[in-house]
């Protein structure tokens, strides 16, 4: 017997929510993959606080603890889940910070957007005052996993779940 067409409707239905999640980055199942912050392998920082990586991530700092130019990239599939779990902030709002530190002259340089943690890994390499984030499932060791408040991906306090 042939699928009724209610029962046709609810398969595509279901197709299109998983096709949904996948493209807006998020896992299927419950909650979403972690997230790790990655910077060059050279960078002799291996520790980072929650509060600077906020403000690093929201244009308010623009170096690391050490001094050094910190270089930004964004995993772009990840970034939603960063601005609300890593700054506290819909993306929406995020974006709208961004534009305003340009408006007002106080950044010339946003951070970079990155399609693939394969880029995200490449630009990383390339550049050694960068910082990144991608999930954490996806890191190698090409890159540096950063600790945040001394925790690392896996960690059950860890802060970007």
């Amino acid at each position: 017997m042939p699928p009724s067409p209610a029962s046709c409707r609810a398969g595509r239905l279901g197709v299109f929510i998983g096709v949904a999640i996948l493209a807006l980055g998020a896992s299927p199942r419950a909650g979403h993959a972690q997230l790790a912050v990655v910077v060059n392998p050279g960078n002799t920082l291996a520790d980072l606080s929650l509060d600077k990586l906020r403000r690093l991530f929201l244009g308010q700092a623009k170096t690391f603890p050490t001094g050094q130019h910190a270089r930004l990239a964004r995993h772009t599939p990840s970034a939603a889940t960063f601005d609300r779990d890593a700054l506290g902030l819909q993306p929406e709002i995020v974006r709208s910070r961004w534009m305003a530190l340009i408006f007002r002259g106080e950044v010339t340089v946003v951070p970079t957007d990155l399609a693939s943690a394969d880029d995200v890994k490449q630009f990383v390499r390339s550049h050694p005052d960068a910082i990144a984030f991608m999930p954490a499932a996806q890191v190698d060791q090409s890159v540096k996993v950063l600790a945040i408040d001394g925790k690392r991906p896996g960690d059950s306090t860890y802060a970007l779940r």
